[in-house]
């Protein structure tokens, strides 16, 4: 959750412990036990009520917590049910068992549908479809010159070409912006030390790094196998790169 978004944060705890908090109203509304009330809730006798009860809110908690395109319909969608079970609430039904939902409940039911319209708006949806807005998983690059080669399908000749910076997610390498498009694939060959991988790579800009023209690229890890392979790279170019910085202090 670290540099996470304060209000994401703050509604991902009250949507995962929100079975907690009905249990915890429930015994200080009737005065019940608690053991009696969890008891209760352990005959819930179907999968919805099960579902509604222990599972609803914490799914929407999660999504809003992964903040990526597949988490926005979730958790809008775990607001719209919610207020869609409020509705056609059934008299004496759990958790409230009586006539009409409690006053907490309505509460809830208005906060739903205040979230609802709040994630509605541009500026509050763009971290969920723009991963440039999600600064949170934006990995440390490391600025050293490191050698590599490229292809840009299986039938082409490998082509030489230089790493000026590079992280877990991506790199800038620099070939020249005529030589490849805007969301084309290459497939990267990248040696350093004693650890080579080999992995496919997408264009997503051509600019200039170090008043050098060259393309970024977002690495396109196919299983963690390579992502496993692509951390002990990134780990060792890490030491180089700060043997490189304190030698250039000291210089």
């Amino acid at each position: 959750m670290k540099n996470r978004p304060l209000l994401f944060i703050i509604l991902s705890l009250m949507h995962l412990v929100e079975p907690l908090i009905k249990i915890l109203y429930f015994k200080a509304d009737t005065g019940f036990p608690l053991l009696q009330i969890v008891e209760n809730i352990t005959h819930l006798n179907s999968a919805r009520a099960i579902f509604e009860f222990w599972f609803l809110f914490p799914i929407g908690g999660l999504a809003l917590l992964g903040v990526k395109k597949w988490s926005y319909p979730i958790f809008v969608g775990v607001q719209s049910y919610s207020i869609y079970s409020h509705i056609n609430y059934e008299s004496f039904a759990w958790p409230y068992v009586s006539q009409s939902p409690m006053w907490p409940s309505l509460a809830i039911l208005s906060c739903n549908v205040a979230i609802i319209i709040y994630f509605l708006l541009p500026e509050i949806r763009k971290p969920f479809f723009d991963r440039d807005m999600r600064w949170w998983e934006h990995r440390e690059r490391y600025s050293l010159r490191i050698p590599c080669s490229y292809s840009i399908n299986s039938n082409n000749a490998l082509k030489d070409a230089e790493i000026l910076n590079i992280s877990q997610s991506g790199a800038f390498l620099t070939i020249e912006h005529k030589l490849l498009e805007k969301n084309q694939t290459v497939t990267l060959n990248i040696s350093f030390m004693d650890e080579h991988i080999s992995l496919d790579a997408r264009v997503v800009s051509l600019h200039t790094f170090d008043h050098q023209d060259g393309i970024g690229v977002n690495f396109e890890y196919e299983n963690i196998w390579e992502k496993l392979q692509m951390k002990k790279v990134i780990k060792k170019i890490s030491k180089a790169s700060k043997k490189h910085y304190n030698r250039a202090l000291a210089a």
